[in-house]
């Protein structure tokens, strides 16, 4: 979630928030090095040292692992000029045993401590991980923030396009001042523990726990897109400082829609109550209370969540490789043979293998005598069967209710990879559930779009309208808006025959990190002649931070 998934987590600390204790000398310290059981210390090992790199850093972190390979190029860049490197993990969920395996698994290139208690991080006022410090050869704190400007507050660039640390390393090297002493990282929020506790009202069983439970453990639990897990108190109170500045934005759970709570069945926002408990439980201090008074254990199914086992699986033939670092097209992938029969399904479930490394995956329709390779975008999306996006949950249809896939026809996977540091093989699928009767009310996908759509270069708020009327009473189920890195906001309108506008999904602020449906608690019945008026604005000027070019002129795809 690329760690694009994982980015909508993290922010940037304020400027008031991070104070760089440049120019003060880094008194001596020793601390364990789990992998080798020795203790390591500042002193014997940057004695000679041009400079030194301490890279506060953490085994959990998504941003953090992401930057291995890139710390591990340095290194190299850098051997011939007597630099010393070491890493320090203050964060929490941090212990030793998990340093010493991921130095291992990771192929850590240079030491990696563990400062307990985030006393030295404390220190140098340390506020995210990773945070890379610089040394000159008295151990004087001459450059302290990021690595370079890939990843920031929802960002994920294949490329960065700044150099803070290579810059900063070559200026000490050569004698120079630093141009740039300090830049604020992006990366995953350390907690600093409390001088004072106060006494705790709010507890994490009685209280946090639930909350947790049913906002958050669905995608924060192993296996899941979620970075880290937050199944148990240890691991809560490990992430606190991180969920804390994410639950008071209102970047956890995700949700982009305006609509009052309870429009949408599977809106994932914290309520008023729920948001303040969560906030008063970190705030006070992250207080345990008595295992007695919390919920039961949430289990979640090992396998098909669907109610029951699938009727038919489809997995793909051969394993995609994701690499562990950049940019990856989107695969295209069929899987299964054409279908011999029609088939009414009333179920779907699309599993990703390796849901860490997977954004997105639309499993499409094709049907008799087509070719994925001879279908425009418009067709692509009405032959649309099922997704998977972090979040959301199977397709499961209302009884009497069912979705026809044509005889001769076949499955095709469109898979959007987002490598996350570790190189990984997947082999996803999807499951079915048949129904052998003709269903009441068919279900279909309809695609609304603008094919004809011209974004000019530096638009900084380009307005693109698509419309589709219905000829006949329809119910809509859900709706999806989707655009990609330019998409700035978009607008469902329902225009009835008597010329009444009713806005029926707003989405202000629109992110193609979360590819999100929305599922009306109440499907809206629309009638005969309505007109459905969908308004998209873009930002394509250099503002938008995930414009990859805004002197370019964007068309359709």
């Amino acid at each position: 979630m690329n760690t694009a998934l994982v980015l909508l987590m993290l922010s940037t600390a304020p400027a008031a928030e991070f104070q760089p204790p440049l120019g003060t000398r880094v008194a001596e310290f020793t601390l364990p090095e789990p992998s080798t059981k020795k203790d390591w210390a500042l002193a014997d090992n940057t004695r000679t040292a041009k400079a030194t790199v301490m890279v506060f850093a953490s085994t959990a972190c998504p941003v953090s692992t992401n930057y291995v390979s890139r710390l591990s190029d340095l290194k190299k860049t850098y051997a011939k000029d007597n630099v010393a490197w070491v890493g320090v993990c203050s964060h929490e969920a941090d212990d030793a045993a998990s340093i010493a395996k991921y130095v291992k698994d990771a192929e850590y290139p240079f030491p990696l401590l563990h400062d307990d208690g985030g006393v030295l991080a404390a220190k140098l006022n340390i506020e995210r991980v990773p945070t890379v410090v610089v040394l000159d050869s008295t151990r004087t704190v001459r450059y302290i923030g990021r690595i370079d400007d890939r990843y920031s507050p929802g960002v994920s660039k294949v490329k960065a396009s700044s150099s803070e640390l290579a810059d900063a390393l070559a200026a000490v090297i050569a004698g120079k001042d630093v141009a740039v002493a300090s830049a604020p990282a992006a990366g995953c929020k350390l907690l600093r523990p409390k001088a004072e506790k106060t006494a705790a009202e709010i507890t994490y069983h009685k209280h946090a726990a639930l909350i947790l439970q049913n906002k958050c453990q669905e995608c924060h639990r192993p296996g899941e897109v979620g970075p880290f897990p937050l199944m148990n108190f240890k691991q809560a109170k490990s992430w606190a400082g991180m969920m804390r500045e994410v639950i008071a934005d209102d970047v956890m759970p995700p949700w982009h829609a305006t609509a009052p709570m309870g429009h949408f069945k599977n809106d994932r926002r914290l309520t008023k109550d729920e948001k303040k408990t969560l906030l008063a439980w970190i705030d006070q201090g992250c207080a345990e209370g008595d295992p007695k008074d919390g919920p039961p254990a949430k289990t979640y199914a090992d396998g098909w969540r669907l109610g029951r086992e699938p009727d038919e699986v489809f997995k793909m033939k051969h394993a995609i490789k994701v690499r562990a670092n950049g940019d990856m097209p989107y695969s295209y992938v069929q899987v299964g043979e054409r279908f011999m029969e029609d088939r009414w399904v009333t179920a779907v479930e699309v599993r990703p293998q390796q849901r860490a490394v997977v954004h997105h995956i639309i499993a499409f329709v094709l049907p008799p005598d087509t070719s994925p390779f001879n279908q425009g975008p418009s067709d692509f999306a009405k032959y649309m069967l099922g997704a998977y996006v972090p979040g959301d949950q199977p397709i499961i249809s209302s009884p009497g209710q069912a979705k026809k896939i044509p005889k001769g026809s076949m499955i095709l996977l469109e898979i959007h990879y987002t490598p996350n540091g570790k190189a990984v093989e997947d082999r996803s699928s999807i499951g079915l559930c048949y129904t052998d009767k003709k269903p009441e009310m068919e279900i279909q996908s309809l695609a609304v779009m603008n094919e004809k759509l011209r974004i000019p270069p530096e638009a900084e708020n380009h307005e693109v309208k698509a419309k589709h009327t219905f000829e006949k009473e329809t119910t809509i189920e859900s709706l999806t808006p989707h655009m990609h890195v330019r998409g700035k906001a978009f607008r469902y309108e329902l225009i009835t025959n008597d010329g009444k506008r009713e806005t029926v999904l707003d989405v202000p602020k629109y992110d193609f990190n979360w590819q999100s449906s929305y599922i009306f608690a109440k499907p809206l019945v629309v009638p005969a002649g309505s007109t459905m008026e969908c308004t998209a604005w873009y930002d394509n000027s250099a503002k938008n931070p995930f414009n990859p070019d805004p002197k370019k002129m964007i068309k359709w795809g």
